[in-house]
């Protein structure tokens, strides 16, 4: 089993995505084709959204996300508030902006000052 399908089923044991929004990233990633989509201009579009967080401790974590799954993942992140403040809505909007326009590379780097904190997030 992939680890995209290892750590979908692990979120679902830990109670943090439902058996609904599990299902629909699995289906998802069966229906993934191997190749990327071209875009009109002949150019691939960005395939993955890539989110990683690195705690001044050293600790980090990373999240990746099928491009197609983004309205998934943004409906679970809004159910945990983490798009009600104006700066997540800045980021949602940068994010859809980015693949809208096939940009590619770090899209959003956020670091606490206060703390070290660092959230970077890529479109490949």
């Amino acid at each position: 089993m992939s680890d995209e399908r290892l750590r979908i089923l692990k979120m679902v044991e830990e109670g943090k995505i439902s058996a609904e929004d599990a299902s629909r990233l699995l289906e998802a990633l069966r229906e993934e084709s191997p190749a990327p989509p071209a875009s009109p201009a002949g150019e691939h579009r960005p395939r993955w959204l890539r989110i990683r967080v690195t705690e001044a401790n050293g600790s980090r974590v990373q999240v990746n996300v099928p491009v197609r799954l983004l309205d998934v993942a943004l409906r679970i992140a809004a159910r945990t508030g983490a798009l009600d403040d104006d700066e997540g809505q800045q980021v949602l909007q940068a994010l859809q902006e980015a693949i809208a326009t096939g940009e590619v590379g770090r899209i959003v780097e956020v670091v606490d000052e206060e703390d070290g904190d660092r959230v970077e997030i890529f479109v490949e």
